[in-house]
């Protein structure tokens, strides 16, 4: 039966105006008027071409984005798919006499088809083995163009025509917009090809699969808990970026009307890593700034005198920057050495080099180790930290959405005195340590009951255990619902979470860069039917649901008392309000069984009252709830059961005042035993 439990709702402060919630809109304003104004402005061809390399480029870093900042991934096989593009365009032309519209249609059709075969076994490592399978793609692409010759025509190239975006030839018709028009007509489909991709990847980022994205970077176990497959995601983002670069490849095929293998090796893969670094990872303008630096840096380094000029310019800012930190005593004065040290000695090498062409990839390496050791968050990263009013929109004070409906909503298990939860000779072994021993466990529905025991006992690996984290050696875990009992052991965490299991972590594990309504939003993702083609089109549906979820995580937040604090990232949120965050983040996940682990840890005394108060009024709403808790007055005031622990066994079980009376519980805590009017004591 349903249960539900409103929330008494935090008076909505009210809202301030701010740059931030137009921003956005501001920079893609200025960006149209830029590109449509500027083949007229600078008439040169040259630096058309050049504009139009930049959109190519930005349409492909925008894709490498969702992979790089957004799921954390590192990938260095997307100048492979760049190529793969490419030569679907291509090849279609060479042996099909098909133009730039099938071009494009297939380069983003078999780029992504690469994209899936890639992901699908890569995506299981992480880390440095995943930048090592997807580098050993690229080469194998290229290897794969160069050597396939009556395909691809082999390290010949393929050489395109001009490309025909509108043929008026086919119904009679000369263009309207005469001989000079034409030559423009590519110039604007790249450009409405990158606008719609910021368009994409805009509705991608702020939709649930954003979301899932941004959660399985900052804490790929909480997103698992919280019925987010980890893995089946990182291939959504994969194949997506993968679709994009597929888009940028033909273009750029139908762009230069040449493709050739060395086209698209290793230095183009560092040129793209080192773009959205230095660009700014999760933004729309980080992308674009690094492909203009990108395109424009090549023909820099070029020009040895130029080069030069630069190299001076950065040495004098860099002197200046480092004196005025030394003589205002900043805090970083001494961490700051090291790159200013850096520029100074770029100069002299400059001066004694004839040329640094043959140096670029050591300049592109350096590039992106100044960028991540001193401007991780990218260009775009250092200006929203300087210029509060360009952040993100949701860090803005005073936005707020209006909490509606019930706060919690829970389907109880099975009724009477049939257990919720039954564990039967649970054991957890590694090696030859048994961190489980045959541990049962029954757990009554609409109680909270306690798992006790010193530290090393094993509560937490029992903890994992019942969240699939970790795969019972033996043993067997039921959970009863009141559509029938499901066999817990041998589950994936987000399969297990789907039944109607939530957890809080030890070590709080949220989700560092989204807001409290974000984080609560990836618990609530279950609750979202939408697939990705009604993120990307923005249908009603889309709209409806995200409307209506955003309304729950409100009351959700109200009920846990951070409904003034919706807005503000994780991050920036006092220890007390994270671990309440955690606890509202679970139960979005509308479960049956909430499984808490230590929550009152380091919290105050207000803190831990405060958080005694919603833990009961959780119980009373029928949620059944697991505590793991070292503060026995917690427990002995909210426990109606409780179970202890010890070195992997469970040594008591009964009521609070029975187990806190228990000789082996007393034994167990103090190391030796002691007479029955001590325990009395203890």
């Amino acid at each position: 039966m349903a249960q539900t439990l409103a929330p008494t709702a935090a008076p909505a402060p009210a809202s301030a105006p701010s740059l931030s919630r137009y921003a956005g809109l501001i920079g893609t304003v200025l960006l149209v008027v830029f590109l449509a104004a500027f083949p007229h402005v600078v008439t040169s061809s040259y630096y058309i071409h050049l504009v139009v390399v930049i959109a190519i480029y930005a349409i492909l870093i925008l894709g490498l984005d969702i992979v790089v900042g957004y799921t954390g991934q590192v990938s260095l096989g997307h100048a492979g798919l760049f190529g793969v593009g490419a030569y679907g365009a291509a090849v279609l032309f060479l042996h099909f006499k098909l133009g730039l519209w099938w071009g494009i249609l297939a380069g983003i059709g078999v780029t992504s088809a690469f994209g899936v075969l890639l992901a699908v076994p890569a995506l299981r490592v992480t880390g440095p083995y995943l930048a090592m399978v997807t580098l050993a793609f690229g080469t194998i692409v290229q290897i794969f163009i160069n050597e396939l010759t009556p395909l691809t025509n082999g390290p010949l190239g393929i050489t395109l025509p001009p490309a025909r975006v509108l043929d008026f030839s086919l119904i009679g018709m000369q263009a309207p917009w005469g001989a000079a028009g034409r030559k423009l007509e590519f110039y604007y489909l790249t450009c409405i090809a990158l606008l719609g991709t910021i368009l994409v990847v805009n509705r991608v980022v702020r939709s649930p699969f954003g979301r899932a994205f941004e959660a399985l970077r900052d804490s790929p176990i909480a997103c698992d808990c919280m019925g987010v497959s980890v893995y089946r995601y990182k291939v959504y983002a994969f194949v997506i970026s993968a679709a994009l670069a597929g888009l940028a490849g033909a273009l750029f095929a139908w762009s230069e009307r040449y493709v050739a293998p060395n086209s698209y090796g290793f230095e183009l893969t560092v040129l793209f890593l080192l773009a959205v670094t230095m660009g700014g990872r999760k933004s729309r303008a980080g992308p674009i700034i690094g492909a203009a630096i990108i395109v424009m840096m090549p023909n820099i380094l070029a020009d040895i005198a130029l080069v030069r000029i630069m190299a001076g310019v950065i040495a004098a800012i860099a002197l200046v920057v480092g004196v005025l930190a030394f003589l205002r005593r900043q805090d970083n004065r001494f961490a700051i050495l090291v790159p200013v040290a850096l520029c100074l000695a770029f100069f002299p090498a400059t001066l004694a080099l004839e040329s640094v062409t043959d140096f670029r990839l050591t300049v592109f390496g350096l590039m992106i180790l100044f960028v991540v050791y001193y401007l991780p968050d990218g260009i775009v990263g250092f200006v929203r930290e300087k210029i509060p009013a360009l952040r993100p929109a949701h860090t803005a004070e005073g936005t707020r959405v209006q909490a509606e409906g019930a706060a919690l909503s829970v389907q109880s298990g099975r009724g009477g005195a049939d257990p919720l939860l039954k564990v039967e000779q649970a054991l957890m072994q590694f090696g030859g340590l048994k961190a489980l021993a045959g541990v049962d466990l029954t757990v009554r529905p609409g109680t909270i009951h306690g798992l006790i025991g010193p530290n090393g006992s094993g509560k937490s690996t029992m903890m994992n255990v019942l969240t699939g984290i970790y795969k019972p050696t033996a043993g067997s875990v039921t959970l009863a619902r009141a559509d029938g009992s499901t066999r817990l052991d041998g589950r994936t965490p987000s399969e297990i979470a789907a039944s109607g299991v939530a957890r809080t972590f030890q070590n709080v594990q949220l989700f560092r860069e989204m807001t409290a309504l974000e984080n609560v939003l990836v618990g609530l993702h279950h609750s979202f039917r939408g697939n990705i083609f009604d993120a990307i089109l923005g249908t009603p549906r889309r709209k409806r649901e995200e409307r209506e979820q955003r309304a729950r995580a409100m009351s959700i937040l109200d009920f846990v008392g951070l409904g003034s604090l919706a807005q503000v990232e994780a991050r920036n949120l006092p220890y007390g309000k994270q671990r309440l965050l955690e606890i509202g983040r679970a139960l979005a996940l509308d479960p049956v069984l909430l499984l808490l682990d230590e929550p009152a840890a380091g919290l105050t005394a207000p803190d831990i009252a405060e958080l005694t108060t919603i833990i009961r009024k959780i119980r009373d709403a029928g949620i059944t709830v697991i505590l793991i808790e070292h503060h026995m007055d917690v427990v002995m005031g909210l426990c109606d059961r409780v179970s202890v622990l010890d070195f992997g066994h469970k040594i008591a079980e009964g009521s609070a005042r029975e187990v806190q009376q228990d000789p082996k519980v007393v034994e167990a805590y103090l190391g030796s035993p002691v007479g029955d009017e001590e325990t009395t004591h203890a």
